[in-house]
Formats: C-alpha cells, structure tokens, sequence
C-alpha cells in the first residue's frame, strides 16, 4: 500500500534507470513502470482483461511466467492508479515512441485525480534541438539530478493530452492520433514525429529499415545492425528483444 504522508512520487520508464537513479538526493516514493506497451496487443475491455492479454503476450514472447507479471508489473502500475489527489508526481520518460506509450498509459491511470496534481516531467537533456535517442542509458547519478533541476511542470491540458494519445493508441485510431499530432505542447515538442512513427508501423518503416541497414553494410550481425538501427530510427526506442523480432519476420 501507499503511504498517503508521502505527497511525492516518482514513476521511472524501468529497471535500468533504477540502477543509476539519486535516491539519497531526491524524496519520494518510486514506482517503476515495467513495460514494453510499444510491443504487442493493448486491448481488453476492462483492466483484468487488459492484464491478461499483456500477461499472455509477455510470457509467449518474453518466457516471462504470468505470476510475475501479475506480481512485478501489475502491481506497480497499481500503485499509480491508488496515488491520491494533491500529490506530486515526477515523471521520468524519454521522448522515444517505447518511452510514450508507457507514459500515456502511466498518465491514463492517473486522470481522475490530475486535476488535483502538481505533475512534471523529467527528460534527458536535448543535443541542439533535437532529442539524444540514447535517452537516460549515458547519464550518471549526478546528470539525473541536474535534470530533474530542469524537470518541466505538466498542465492539466497535457495529462488530458497524453490520456488520449493512450486512447488513440489503444484502439489503434489513426484519425484520432492525426488530430492529437496537431496539438502543441512545449513539454513534448517531437509529439508528431513519435506519432507518425507509431502510424508509420503499418507500412513496416521499421523492418524496411532493417532491409537497407543489412543491403548497405552487407551483414548479418546483430550488434551491427542494433546500432545501426538505433541511429536511423532512434525515435521508436526499441531495445534488443523488438529489433530480434523484426528481423525473425524478415528472414
């Protein structure tokens, strides 16, 4: 359960920023948001049937059993749905299309008390002005606390914003994304980029992209071809367990 004495709250895209994340700097309870939303099928008409058809998928493509999705997932995503009204919230997410969705879907859950938030968002600093793909990977401890220093606060517009990009994207609604593409937001100023990449999906840019990378450079190594990828189309966020299944469907 979550202590409602602590206000403060901050919700990490995964494990890995865990590792390097200043928790002897910054207060507050850490939730982790231990998904890949980016991959796989969202549906399911309530939230039981939306955990099950995760939990499957996982564990079919993964091999990660569904008690520990239940146990190691779920169970913080819980933790957002039960934070109460008045609290801050940090959230920790890149500006990449994997990144997103977990945020969308974190910032869903949380809707019927953002009114009452004081929400902010912490991102990896820009290269001139455009996002570094390689996200939080490169930064210590100390260059996660200078950007929290620079962490952005969230309007109720933009929590409604990412609530219904999360619809869209649930629902696989390509109208409706093309409409949300059109909104401005100075705290997600590459919105329509990421979301012509997720609509860019359906013509299969990412597996095209993958052809070319294996023409050019004339190999099959999948280091090769994981970094090469990461350089050309930095903006989906894949890690190594997505780019394997696009090249299994290629080959």
């Amino acid at each position: 359960m979550i202590s409602t004495k602590n206000k403060t709250f901050h919700i990490l895209n995964g494990d890995a920023l865990l590792d390097n994340f200043p928790a002897e700097l910054l207060t507050g309870e850490i939730i982790i948001a231990r998904e890949c939303l980016v991959d796989g099928p969202v549906n399911g008409e309530t939230p039981e049937a939306f955990w099950e058809t995760r939990a499957g998928f996982i564990q079919e493509t993964y091999g990660e059993e569904k008690e520990v999705y239940f146990e190691e997932v779920v169970t913080e995503f819980e933790k957002i749905k039960a934070i109460p009204a008045n609290s801050e919230v940090n959230f920790w997410f890149e500006d990449d299309l994997f990144c997103q969705a977990n945020l969308w879907f974190c910032a869903s859950l949380l809707l019927p008390v953002a009114h009452t938030l004081k929400s902010y968002i912490i991102k990896p600093p820009l290269i001139g002005q455009e996002p570094d793909w390689r996200g939080f990977g490169p930064m210590d401890r100390h260059a996660l606390a200078d950007a929290y220093l620079n962490k952005q606060e969230l309007s109720l517009a933009d929590l409604s914003l990412l609530a219904n990009l999360w619809d869209a994207y649930k629902n696989d609604n390509r109208e409706k994304f093309a409409e949300l593409a059109m909104m401005k937001s100075e705290n997600f100023r590459f919105l329509s980029q990421v979301i012509q990449a997720q609509l860019d999906r359906k013509a299969h840019r990412p597996e095209m992209v993958l052809k070319q990378i294996m023409q050019e450079k004339e190999t099959t190594d999948f280091k090769t071809i994981f970094k090469e990828f990461g350089k050309r189309e930095g903006i989906y966020g894949f890690g190594d367990w997505q780019v394997e299944k696009l090249l299994e469907k290629i080959q």
